[in-house]
């Protein structure tokens, strides 16, 4: 099970190695306290790569990269199928209501993909 002490102490080595700004950081630990108030035992490997991914995907954001890999069509397609995915959905609109950062569809798309993964028994 993963804390949210667990993700801010991730959260602050990117910080501290300049690998995401401060504002990323605290976006991210509230988007952390949302997930974990959605599934209070998130498995916290799951967990953590969702924060990383949305702490990168943030920092491209606040610099105006939009160097994306998009997300293969099948695979979004499958993700659509679990039966979590409504719901991951609707944490993600959650999460990103939390920041001014502009996301593209293609992140917003990798952010659900994760969440549901976060989600799933």
């Amino acid at each position: 099970m993963c804390t949210r002490k667990s993700v801010t102490e991730r959260l602050k080595i990117m910080e501290n190695a300049g690998m995401i700004s401060e504002k990323v950081a605290v976006f991210c630990t509230s988007a952390a306290g949302m997930i974990l108030k959605e599934k209070g035992d998130a498995d916290e490997e799951k967990l953590n790569m969702f924060i990383t991914h949305l702490a990168m995907a943030a920092d491209r954001m606040e610099k105006g990269n939009d160097n994306e890999i998009q997300i293969s069509p099948d695979i979004l397609e499958e993700v659509k199928k679990e039966e979590v995915y409504k719901c991951a959905c609707s944490v993600q609109q959650q999460i990103l209501q939390l920041t001014e950062l502009e996301f593209t569809q293609t992140e917003t798309d990798f952010l659900t993909v994760h969440i549901c993964n976060v989600l799933m028994p």
